[in-house]
């Protein structure tokens, strides 16, 4: 239901002014929840007992009320009061206070605001005052201010729409409200616009910030339920193999951690399973998770000859990926390929014929693999390689793909439910009427940004989730310095040298180009500064406003150690793997994010050589920065980013399909894990 004038008995310009704040309905205004209440429970009836320090509530009696002008020829009205022992003192107000009922000298009154004593006398400028009443509201709701409107607006005018509450839907089902003991949703919102206690007040944030969190991850579960369920009897599953396991560990040129293991072993454990895995891989740049996607490949096509696609964001990431797979199956005999658009029209062709036959068992790509010709015969195992970076439609494109095989080949493993197809065939690419059994694929998706494990249950909730934090033992940690102006010419020198060592350095600048109205540096300014610093050094530019062939250009030059140093935007953030730059440097780095900066720090230290990140600052936010000093652990840091910024600000919840949070907080694990229980033991019956 719209706001309007009348039902709030106010003005258009009041109407309007809220639907710039983006409140608009009145179901908006009534989920308008006060940031934190006004205690006025505390009444005094002396002065002698007034703390000039802080806000204080009186019940005194009004002798006079006084007008008066400035000498700058401005109202003041003056409101002349007495405590129980004849004391007195006033209220100033600088334009005639309006009160909802009448006040007259002689009534008793309630006075709320700080006081200030000056020349000898006490005052209490711009009070709140309404007529003692031993049923007075007592706790007063505070709400933040939106578009100019303050809180006692609100305080006047949310309460005239409780009649429209019973509108208001429940949000937990009736079985949890009641093993919860949860009171009416209606009641609890009623409670935080109208608190009668301070104890009703607090369990009525309690109980809604519940119902947030339950909202947030029941649909995410409910979600993995449906596809879980509708897998069964559609998903091809394998028995572990240990002895091959073990083999392929034996013949890697290096240990595995012992967190590589655990994960190495879950995934295999879900393949197990005659549903289909949905499994997040979370592990810091550089923790190897992708020779443990490669493991539970291989693992997988040589238990069952079925296809797998691996999709990466980039053309150069997904190059990179294909030709350390390609090495990685050779020994296997197991044929890959690589699928991006830009390959030419004929080799295109010949993959897309391969993939539809059967021939071709893995094919690493970009959105290549989601395009409406590219057809699979039997995909039974997606890998999705930082899946954050693409939409949930282009994820969803791939994981929920369907492929249709006879009867013969599915050779059914498990329960086929009496071949009755639960999810319908609407997702099939193959309309072939001549296939008795769908393919449901297992789906693994993977990130090198670390995400705080609240974060992850409450973004992630559809999935299982496995987290690499140990790193190789041979892995060098990476120097991280921050360098403030007077200490620049120190940081030149010492990169100068590394370049003199054949490495190569990654300059990262917040802006593509200059601006008047932002005090920082630009990917071309930073490119001139370097010119005259390194005069002898090559140098390439990367930003996002190039096209994607002029980037991989520069990035596959780059790489082949055409250019010194890479003067770039964040675009290289994610994914680009050159083992001869040893130096990031990060020009105004207190502009970018605890996390962001991790992740460009992520750039180098990726080969023998020990590697440094430069932070260029000003010193501005050097106490936040020092994190990164501290620290190479991505989990800390994101944990310490979340704390400083919130999650909207570090991983873009909003875009992720997450709501703000109004009274819950996304950092509250004990909660999560609480509701997260629930949850799954409702949808469980």
């Amino acid at each position: 239901m719209k706001l309007t004038k009348t039902l709030l008995r106010t003005t258009d310009s009041y109407i309007q002014r809220l639907a710039r704040g983006g409140i608009e309905t009145v179901e908006d205004l009534l989920l308008f929840f006060p940031r934190d209440i006004e205690n006025t429970a505390d009444v005094l009836d002396s002065f002698a007992y007034v703390n000039i320090r802080e806000k204080n509530t009186i019940k005194v009696t009004l002798i006079n009320v006084i007008q008066e002008r400035t000498r700058f020829q401005k109202n003041l009205t003056k409101f002349l009061i007495s405590d129980k022992n004849g004391m007195s003192s006033e209220c100033v107000f600088f334009r005639t206070p309006f009160f909802k009922q009448p006040i007259k000298p002689g009534d008793t009154i309630i006075v709320h605001g700080k006081p200030k004593y000056e020349y000898g006398k006490l005052s209490f400028p711009q009070p709140d005052i309404e007529l003692f009443d031993e049923k007075r509201q007592a706790y007063l709701p505070i709400y933040t201010e939106i578009q100019g409107i303050n809180t006692k607006w609100f305080r006047e005018k949310i309460p005239l729409l409780f009649e429209y509450l019973k509108y208001i839907p429940e949000i937990l089902p009736e079985e949890i409200q009641e093993v919860r003991k949860h009171r009416p949703r209606t009641t609890n919102i009623r409670a935080l616009h109208a608190p009668e206690t301070l104890e009703t007040y607090e369990l009525a944030k309690h109980e809604l910030a519940y119902e947030e969190l339950f909202e947030l991850q029941y649909k995410a579960l409910q979600r993995k339920k449906i596809i879980q369920e509708a897998s069964i009897g559609h998903v091809k599953w394998i028995p572990l193999d240990a002895d091959f396991v073990r083999d392929a560990l034996e013949k890697l040129p290096f240990p595995l951690t012992s967190h590589q293991k655990i994960t190495l072993f879950e995934i295999l454990k879900d393949m197990e399973k005659d549903i289909c895995m949905q499994r997040l891989l979370q592990g810091d740049v550089g923790t190897g998770k992708t020779i443990v996607a490669f493991l539970s490949l291989i693992h997988w096509i040589q238990g069952t000859g079925w296809q797998v696609a691996y999709m990466a964001p980039t053309t150069i990431l997904a190059t990179q990926v294909a030709k350390k797979l390609a090495q990685f199956l050779e020994p296997y005999g197991i044929s890959s390929a690589l699928l991006f658009w830009s390959l030419k029209a004929k080799e295109k062709k010949e993959i897309k014929s391969a993939l539809q036959s059967g021939e071709l068992s893995v094919v690493v790509g970009t959105h290549a693999l989601i395009s409406e010709d590219t057809h699979f015969r039997h995909l039974s195992y997606v890998i999705i390689d930082e899946q954050h970076r693409f939409g949930v439609e282009q994820r969803e494109k791939l994981t929920e793909y369907v492929s249709r095989v006879s009867s013969s080949e599915f050779q059914v493993l498990s329960l086929a439910n009496n071949g009755e197809d639960i999810a319908g065939t609407e997702n099939s690419k193959l309309k072939t009427q001549n296939y008795s059994h769908r393919i449901v694929p297992h789906v693994l998706m993977m990130t090198a940004t670390p995400i705080p494990r609240t974060l992850s249950m409450a973004l992630y909730g559809n999935q299982d989730i496995s987290i690499i934090r140990e790193y190789p033992a041979n892995r060098k940690p990476i120097t991280t310095k921050i360098v403030t102006p007077n200490h620049a010419h120190e940081a030149y020198a010492w990169i100068e040298s590394q370049i003199q060592l054949w490495h190569q350095v990654y300059w990262i600048s917040p802006l593509v180009e200059g601006s008047e109205k932002i005090d920082a540096v630009s990917v071309h300014e930073t490119a001139e500064k370097l010119g005259m610093l390194f005069p002898e050094r090559t140098i390439g530019i990367l930003h996002w406003r190039m096209s994607a062939d002029e980037k991989d250009t520069i990035m596959k030059d780059f790489i082949a150690g055409h250019y010194d140093i890479l003067s770039s935007t964040s675009v290289v953030e994610v994914g680009v793997d050159n083992p001869n730059a040893t130096v990031v440097c990060i020009e105004n780095a207190e502009r970018f994010g605890l996390s962001q900066l991790h992740q460009f720090r992520g750039r180098v230290g990726r080969g023998e050589a020990q590697s440094y990140c430069y932070l260029l600052s000003d010193n501005a936010n050097a106490d936040r920065l020092r994190a990164l000093e501290k620290t190479n652990d991505g989990f800390e840091i994101s944990e310490i980013d979340m704390q400083l910024r919130g999650p909207g600000e570090v991983y873009g919840v909003r875009q992720s399909g997450v709501p703000d949070l109004k009274l819950a907080s996304i950092m509250d694990l004990e909660k999560i894990y609480e509701i997260r229980k629930d949850i799954e033991q409702y949808l469980g019956k």
